[in-house]
């Protein structure tokens, strides 16, 4: 090696470096990674001070000392850039080998002793990498990195860096001190060095037995010497308690001096016991100046760049947080390079980036943090910065887990629980480590070993245990807990029913807007659980989850509008609500939706689509589907006819309890629809849906009913009794004893009257009329009220009389209605005897007969014996209606009276005491409207409007409100209005919507008002 001139800038560089790589090599707690951790700081150091390696390694070979003080670090280049083993080995030594050779022992400067304790620690790596690699020696250093307000420097220092001794050189400094303590001489500097740092040796044993007492008394004779790092030392052992009594405020005291005195280790020391209130009052603003002294320092750095970001004792100012976790994280430090991670994840003073999180996660879990090695397990978990890999996840969690890292102690349990990252699922050591967690207070941890409780995984199954620990977790404010505590409360889990608590604690989820959380809160309102009946409130925490898109708050909501419960009934919304609901695959939601279909509820009927939705919600276990499915198949609903196909759906049914599917099914038996006849098979099913009860309300009168039915179905398989399947078709109509089934009660009514059951014939005619399941036939409607009145039933008469007189399926016959009429009349109908009265006085279908008229009217009025037949109301109520009736038949007569014509056609309307019926109530307006009553042109728009048994006509209806509003009726005005603004029967007009609104609105309609201001808050925002 030669020797040239070197300028000043760039010796300086070389002893910076120096001392740089030194602080590097005794930060190193990763001591398998020695060699890639000191490789990758020399390369990110020269290329931060753009130098060029080969430059800098010609310029320590050619300076003057390169022996003395760089052959450590030109070594080093050979041994990890160049690979020359031997060289660097030979480099190693020089060193070591030249101060052996100096007889006085006797250091020339800082830089020779560097590079001596660099030479002895790359030369140990060198010599014993197979001892260094082994666990063992590294946990016997591993307390150094926890201590968070001791000095990490106890040795004297030149210049803040650290030196090691020899066990030769302790011995000869124990000697001498026990020699020099019986001097009275005042011990020089050198002496009050060694002093310090034979307290060391005491204290972490070595070179010596390891005795913390001896420790205390070499730093307490160094420290009243004035040695500022034994002060420091001194103040660590008072505040731990370490070979003395604790004593924090002698601890604070001998901080204080050595800072005084420019210690920056021991200035740290002081900021942190004014940041924690160590042996002083607490004192933010005091403690960020003392690490402010102490900048240079990698420790305070880090502390520094926390003041700044969550603002202790300064303001916040993120840019100067990230500028001092730069800082320190440039020198190493690991906490900083952790911090920063944070920071560059959480886009916090920095634009966020991943990647370099998670580098620096990376580089500080390599020195041996766990915070980091934890948030590097978690990067792994989660794909943060880097592709997701649960194996090194799970190798991280674990090496954090063993550290005690409470959080990586869940986390591994975790994966251990999925079997990710692992060899296989291992509930038992997730059990361990759930359980090392939730002790240590992990809410999460504990959420998760209450749900290993209430399913017996890796642990034996205890209810009490999980709901203790669901209330650990809930108590310190864990969603999930919380979630499942109130479960527990509601159904008595591990605890007693308490449907109070249970609603107390879904309401503090629900209110956080958890949407599973709502939708079980807004049931309890519903249905009066924990809390009174509020309709309102369980539309309104529907509504909320409902908007999450929580598929069973949909359904619910759905439910609430198609029964009107807290919101006005509306069957489109309930429909759109199933819709929303069935698109997330609830199958309770596809079976509502078949059902609209199948019933035309919200939306147009669509056998098709009903018999898809229920197929779909059949295939999902729903056992009504099935049921349904059943019948779509048996009957060719929206789908072709196949009786086998429909016996397999009413026995999965059957199978799932459902009593109705049953019954059925034991029909099938009996008369071998889809299957062969087994009768005996049948009839053990129809006595076995029979003596099902579960779930109802009443059960002796389920009973009873069942066993009615169980009766009929035994009498109905005999020959296909008529009178036996009539009373089934009333069972199923009604919904006694098994599920209401209008398109089951019109089967068995049609296989009635099939076989000349009267009562059938006029049941049959009615469900064709009313398309009651079936679709609506008004010919057959007709067809059938003829059968049963020419079989002497009275009712029927009165149909077909009316079928006749208004052209309903039949050809319009004035004479023949009035027949059918007096038939029904003669046969008790009350009815009949009104029309046919009115038919006398008008001289309908015969010729006028005025006394006649009048002597029916009086006798309807005053027939009140079986008039239960036609009305649901108590007696006294009908006498009163019919007295009204007559009253307003005789009024009507006296040149035809335009009040009591609208006056007939109400009571036909609404069906007060005879039959509703809005065809004829249509007839009756008509006439009143002919003879200019203006109330009775509303009913007639009114009526083409919203009738349900008149074909709507909104353009009739429109033409009919525009003469009654004109007229001055305010309902015609206000309904004028709506169509007006829904474009509907003319076209869209807000001008004309707004001026009728107002009109409405004068006159004193509140309803009106409101959409009057909607339309006008709506012109103002356009």
């Amino acid at each position: 090696m030669s020797s040239n001139n070197i300028s000043k800038e760039d010796d300086d560089f070389l002893k910076d470096f120096l001392k740089n790589f030194y602080r590097q090599i005794m930060n190193i707690e990763n001591y398998t990674k020695y060699e890639d951790i000191l490789s990758e700081w020399i390369k990110e150091f020269l290329i931060h001070n753009e130098k060029n390696p080969e430059i800098i390694l010609k310029l320590m070979e050619d300076h003057e000392n390169n022996e003395n003080w760089f052959s450590s670090l030109i070594g080093f280049f050979y041994e990890c850039t160049i690979i020359n083993k031997n060289t660097s080995y030979n480099l190693y030594l020089l060193s070591i080998n030249k101060y052996k050779k100096n007889e006085n022992k006797k250091l020339t400067s800082l830089y020779q002793l560097l590079n001596i304790i660099i030479s002895k620690y790359l030369l140990s790596f060198y010599y014993y990498k197979d001892i260094l690699y082994n666990n063992s020696f590294a946990k016997e250093f591993r307390h150094l990195e926890y201590a968070h307000v001791m000095s990490y420097n106890q040795f004297e220092n030149f210049n803040g860096l650290e030196i090691n001794l020899c066990e030769d050189e302790i011995n000869t400094m124990e000697k001498y001190f026990e020699t020099s303590e019986k001097s009275p001489k005042n011990h020089n500097n050198k002496e009050l060095i060694e002093l310090n740092n034979l307290g060391y040796c005491y204290q972490y044993g070595i070179g010596r037995k390891k005795d913390e007492f001896k420790a205390f008394e070499f730093y307490l004779k160094s420290a009243e010497g004035g040695s500022r790092s034994a002060q420091n030392n001194l103040g660590y052992y008072y505040q731990h308690g370490i070979g003395i009594e604790k004593d924090e405020k002698k601890a604070f005291e001998w901080y204080l001096k050595a800072a005084n005195e420019g210690d920056i280790y021991a200035q740290y020391n002081v900021g942190i016991c004014y940041q924690n209130g160590v042996g002083v009052n607490k004192d933010d603003k005091e403690a960020f100046e003392w690490y402010f002294k102490s900048k240079e320092y990698s420790h305070a750095q880090n502390v520094l760049g926390n003041c700044y970001q969550n603002e202790i004792g300064i303001k916040k100012d993120l840019e100067k947080a990230i500028c001092w976790y730069k800082k320190a994280a440039e020198n190493g430090n690991k906490f900083a390079q952790y911090n920063l991670g944070n920071c560059y994840e959480n886009g916090e003073g920095v634009n966020k980036d991943e990647l370099e999180a998670f580098k620096l996660y990376k580089k500080s879990a390599e020195q041996e943090y766990k915070d980091a090695q934890f948030q590097l397990g978690k990067c792994y978990d989660k794909g943060i910065g880097t592709e997701i890999n649960k194996t090194k996840a799970f190798e991280m969690y674990k090496i954090a887990a063993i550290k005690e890292h409470i959080i990586a102690q869940n986390n591994l349990g975790t994966l251990f629980k999925s079997g990710e990252g692992y060899t296989e699922i291992d509930f038992k050591q997730a059990f361990y480590w759930y359980n090392k967690a939730a002790n240590s207070g992990n809410k999460e941890a504990q959420f998760n070993l209450g749900e290993f409780y209430t399913f017996g995984y890796g642990v034996e199954k205890d209810e009490i245990k999980a709901f203790e620990y669901y209330k650990k977790s809930s108590d310190q404010g864990y969603t999930d807990a919380q979630i499942q505590l109130g479960l527990c409360y509601y159904e008595g889990v591990g605890t007693e029913i308490n449907k109070v608590k249970a609603f107390e604690l879904f309401k503090i989820v629900a209110e956080k807007g958890y949407s599973f959380a709502q939708n079980c809160l807004g049931a309890l309102f519903e249905y009066g659980e924990g809390t009174e009946i509020d309709f309102k409130q369980a539309v309104y925490w529907y509504s909320k989850a409902a908007e999450n898109e929580d598929k069973y708050a949909q359904y619910n909501l759905g439910t609430c509008y198609k029964k009107g419960r807290g919101v006005k009934k509306d069957e489109v919304k309930a429909f759109e609500y199933y819709k929303k609901s069935s698109d997330q695959g609830y199958s309770y939601a596809l079976f509502q939706l078949g059902y609209c279909y199948d019933q035309g509820i919200g939306t147009e009927v669509d056998k098709t689509k009903a018999f898809e939705f229920y197929n779909i919600a059949a295939e999902d276990g729903h056992v009504i589907a099935q049921y349904n499915l059943g019948q779509c198949y048996e009957l060719g609903i929206g789908v072709n006819k196949n009786e086998i196909k429909a016996f397999e759906f009413y026995e999965k049914s059957a199978e799932n309890g459902d009593i109705e599917a049953k019954f059925h099914l034991g029909y099938c038996y009996v008369n071998g629809i889809g299957t062969e006849v087994n009768k005996e098979k049948g009839f053990k099913l129809y006595n076995e849906a029979a003596g099902t009860s579960n779930f109802i309300e009443n059960e002796e009168e389920l009973i009873n009913d069942l066993d009615k039915v169980n009766y009929w179905y035994h009498k109905a398989a005999e020959d296909d009794n008529k009178f036996a399947l009539y009373k089934l078709g009333k069972f199923y109509e009604l919904g006694q004893g098994i599920g209401e089934d209008k398109v089951k009660a019109f089967e068995f009514y049609k296989k009635s009257a099939d076989q000349g059951f009267v009562n059938a014939q006029f049941q049959l005619g009615y469900y064709y009329y009313e398309g009651i399941g079936t679709e609506i036939n008004k010919t057959k409607a007709f067809e059938s009220f003829k059968i049963a009145a020419e079989n002497g039933h009275a009712i029927a008469q009165c149909n077909a009389g009316e079928c006749y007189e208004l052209g309903i399926g039949v050809d319009k016959d004035e004479t023949k209605a009035f027949e059918y009429y007096e038939k029904s009349a003669k046969g008790g109908c009350i009815e009949a005897k009104f029309i046919l009265g009115y038919y006398y006085v008008n001289g309908i279908g015969t010729e006028i007969n005025k006394e006649k008229g009048f002597e029916l009217y009086n006798e309807a009025a005053g027939k009140s014996e079986n008039v239960e037949n036609f009305f649901d109301k108590s007696e006294d109520e009908i006498v009163y209606d019919l007295d009204k009736i007559n009253y307003w038949y005789h009024k009507s007569a006296e040149n035809d009276n335009k009040f009591a014509l609208y006056k007939l056609g109400e009571y036909h309307e609404l069906g007060k005491g005879i039959g509703e019926n809005e065809v004829r109530a249509l007839e009756f307006y008509k006439k009143s409207a002919d003879q200019g009553f203006i109330n009775a042109y509303y009913k007639l728009g009114y009526l083409y409007s919203n009738g349900t048994q008149l074909d709507v006509n909104k353009e009739k209806a429109f033409e009919f409100y525009k003469i009654a509003a004109e007229g001055g009726n305010v309902d015609a005005q206000k309904s004028l209005a709506s169509l007006y603004e829904r474009g509907e029967g003319t076209e869209k007009n807000i001008e004309k919507a707004i001026y009728w609104y107002k009109k409405a609105a004068e006159n004193g309609y509140q309803e009106a008002i409101e959409n009057l201001n909607i339309l006008l808050k709506c012109q103002d925002e356009m």
